[in-house]
């Protein structure tokens, strides 16, 4: 079976093995409301957002035509999972948005590979991380945990 489904294919099996599983744990953290969201809400869109998309390339590419199976590099997956696992220590730690540039920072470091493309990666990282912030924070009014890395200082 594997040998007929490209990268993109399996890929996208994964990403929505990882989608699942944060799913499932958001669920467990209650989820909440969208006027009261609980800790569970934020894992549970995001990892919503993740299934779709990897389902919309699952079917883009189980639809093209049958080819050899190629090698996968893992490496770059894995570091963007791994990430993820960081991130949610971070929350703990310190504070949502620094937390959220320093993860959005590592995947567009991933993600783009041109000359020139730290201001790149600064500009898109600090746009995706204020975004969130705007829509959690000030728009939908999510509470955020007071960091423990503050709290520790004072």
């Amino acid at each position: 079976m594997f040998r007929r489904m490209g990268s993109e294919a399996i890929g996208s099996l994964f990403w929505i093995g990882v989608g699942l599983f944060f799913a499932i744990e958001g669920i467990n953290l209650n989820v909440g409301i969208l006027k009261n969201p609980g800790p569970g809400f934020l894992p549970v869109m995001m990892a919503t957002l993740l299934v779709l998309f990897s389902l919309f390339i699952l079917i883009k590419g189980l639809m093209k035509p049958k080819v050899a199976f190629p090698k996968i590099f893992w490496k770059k997956q894995l570091l963007a999972v791994v990430s993820v696992f960081f991130y949610i220590f971070l929350l703990e730690f310190i504070d949502f948005l620094l937390s959220t540039f320093i993860l959005m920072f590592i995947l567009f470091a991933i993600l783009i590979k041109e000359r020139n493309r730290w201001p790149k990666i600064l500009l898109y990282s600090a746009a995706v991380a204020l975004a969130a912030w705007l829509v959690f924070y000030v728009v939908i009014r999510t509470p955020f945990p007071f960091p423990r890395f503050i709290s520790i200082w004072s």
